[in-house]
This record gives C-alpha cells, sequence and structure tokens, in this order.
C-alpha cells in the first residue's frame, strides 16, 4: 500500500502536518488516466455511494409513485449537516409515507452542524434519527422498499432485498462483483462494501456519463444529476465546499463525501469520475486536494475559482478567529503522471 505526500497543513507559515493519500480519475470505459498513489488497494467508499444507492428510487418508479421532489432526491443522496432545512424536509417526506423518525434505522445523533446542534439543545430536545446525515438515504430506502412491498424493519441490513438490489446496481457501476470484496458495516447501520480506489473512480464516471448503464437506469441517473444540481445544499449544507461547488458550477461538477477521508467527485460533460482517498481519514485536507486535482484539468473557470477561492486553500483559525494557518495542496501535477 502506497501513497504520496497530498497537502501539507501549516501553522504561521510553517509545516505542521502532513496528509498522504492516493487518488484515481477514470473515463466511463473504465479507463484510469491519472493516478497517484496506490489504486489497487481497497477502500470503503462509505457515503460517497449514496448518489449510486439513489439510483433504483428513480428507476424502479418508486419516485414517481410517491411524486418525490428533487429536494427529496438531493436528500437521497445526501451527507447532510443536519440543519433545520435538512431535518424538516426528510420529516414532511416521511409523513407524505405515514412514516416517522421511528421507522429510520441510522440511530439517533445531534446536528452535524453546530448552530443546529446548539439550536436543538436550547430547545430542550435531543438526539433523533432525523438529524442523522443520512437520513434521507434512509427514507430513500424506506420509499423504495414500501414501493416494492418489501418489509420496512430490516431494510438496513444486508438480506434484504433493497440492499441487495443495492449491491447490484453498484456491481454494475464498478464492473465488479461487489460481493466478492470484503464487506464491514457502516456508521448507519447499513452493509458498507469494498472496492479499489480505481473501481470507485470508474464507478464515479459511470455516473457522470451513464453510456454502458440501461437506457432505464441512465434516465434514472440524469435525474439524479439534475435533483444535485438544482439542490446542492440538501446534498451537504450551507457553509460547505460540497454544495457550494455544485451550486457555483450549476452542477458541472457533482461532488460528494465520505467518511475517512473519501472525496469523489463526477464530471458529466467529460464523462470523468475521480476518487480521493486520504491516508490518515481527516477531511480537512480532501477538499483542497479535489480542487488542486480540478484546477489541473482546467474544469473551473476564473470566476468560479474566484468565488470558491476560501476552498482552495482553506484558512485555520483559532478560538479568537484569528487566521493561523492553512492547508495547502502539494498533489503533484497531472502532466507529470503517465496516462
Amino acid at each position: 500500500m502506497s501513497f504520496e505526500l497530498f497537502a501539507e497543513t501549516t501553522r504561521n507559515d510553517i509545516v505542521e502536518s502532513y496528509h498522504f493519500g492516493a487518488a484515481a480519475i477514470a473515463d466511463c470505459y473504465g479507463q484510469i488516466s491519472h493516478q497517484w498513489g496506490d489504486v489497487e488497494q481497497l477502500v470503503f467508499p462509505r457515503s460517497a455511494l449514496k448518489p449510486f444507492y439513489a439510483i433504483d428510487l428513480v428507476e424502479s418508479g418508486a419516485a414517481d409513485h410517491f411524486k418525490l421532489s428533487d429536494v427529496e432526491l438531493a436528500l437521497s443522496c445526501a451527507s447532510h449537516l443536519g440543519q433545520t432545512m435538512h431535518s424538516e424536509a426528510v420529516s414532511e417526506w416521511l409523513i407524505r409515507l405515514g412514516l416517522n423518525v421511528t421507522d429510520l434505522a441510522c440511530g439517533s445523533v445531534l446536528p452535524d452542524d453546530e448552530q443546529h446542534m446548539i439550536d436543538v439543545l436550547a430547545k430542550g430536545q435531543g438526539k433523533c434519527s432525523i438529524h442523522h446525515n443520512c437520513s434521507g438515504k434512509h427514507a430513500g430506502f424506506l420509499t423504495y422498499s414500501m414501493h416494492k412491498g418489501y418489509d420496512l424493519t430490516n431494510y438496513h441490513q444486508i438480506t434484504h432485498p433493497a440492499q441487495q438490489n443495492s449491491l447490484d446496481i453498484l456491481s454494475n457501476l464498478a464492473d465488479m462483483d461487489i460481493r466478492q470484496s470484503p464487506m464491514g458495516i457502516d456508521g448507519c447501520g447499513f452493509p458498507a462494501p469494498t472496492m479499489p480506489l480505481a473501481e470507485l473512480a470508474y464507478a464515479v464516471a459511470g455516473f457522470a456519463n451513464p453510456v454502458n448503464l440501461s437506457t432505464s437506469r441512465a434516465k434514472a441517473v440524469y435525474r439524479l444529476h439534475n435533483a444535485m444540481a438544482k439542490e446542492p445544499y440538501f446534498v451537504s449544507g450551507h457553509g460547505n465546499a460540497i454544495s457550494d461547488i455544485m451550486h457555483i458550477t450549476n452542477g458541472k461538477i457533482l461532488v460528494k463525501s465520505g467518511a475517512e477521508g473519501i472525496m469523489t467527485a463526477a464530471i458529466p460533460t467529460l464523462g470523468l469520475g475521480i476518487a480521493i482517498k486520504i491516508a490518515d481519514g481527516s477531511a480537512r485536507a480532501r477538499t483542497a486536494v479535489l480542487f488542486a486535482i480540478l484546477d489541473q484539468l482546467n474544469i473551473l473557470t476564473s470566476f468560479e475559482k474566484q468565488r470558491l477561492q476560501k476552498h482552495l486553500k482553506p484558512k485555520i483559525s483559532n478560538s479568537r478567529h484569528e487566521i493561523v494557518g492553512e492547508i495547502r495542496p502539494t498533489i503533484r501535477n497531472i502532466e507529470w503522471q503517465s496516462s
């Protein structure tokens, strides 16, 4: 297993920490055009898989049957911050299904967004499944299961037909049998598949340009593109680089994070998929690394880079809100890498 230096964290312009990682850029035909580090190592993509999980929500007809909005489809792909708009939208979705928060199998948590966590506690409330960053994905699986007439009590377990179908779709996109790879359990109780980082990039490229998928599956993918592009702040949240890049580029780049340093980006116009793994599992370096790769690919316009400037080299502040350092990418240039 090998990693390359991807970013460094500074304090007073002195390097305090280093972040190593691996990354791959693939096209929708399975070709790896650029790579850094060992891209054949197995990774847990974690929440980066959520847009793939949402495909059958659309393809099965469940989204049309229950008249899901772009907000709800975006939430089905989301790792949201538990901001009020997220919690309210998931609650309203469940109510429309005749369900409630106790039907969510993701477990109870406080919102990830600090201000919204404070607001919840100030109201005398506590942990709740609706605040979970995966609550939209779980609502999507409940919707799909209701449409198919499946049991709703164990939809999160690997033996459930909804989970088995999601593994079929992942296998289709990654062009490998996901069931043959080691399987863990995710933070929300779902199965957590593994795959090589190269195959993750290929799956993301297949989502970017579903030319090799069936007509019905490709139509579902394009509908999810539209939802993520129209409602990017329901995919993550306000104040987050993931939503900001989708909003500012009008969906030209569709970004999804995963736990433990995973980041992916689908670029529909180029049919490319980018997959990044930060070796130490830290989330703080992955955005800067992604922006460095996008910059090298000349995907961002000068106007977009100007509006996204704060994410290019994220500043580090102390408790007095003083800037004391930054995270700067050091990933080697694409033109140095053989294609």
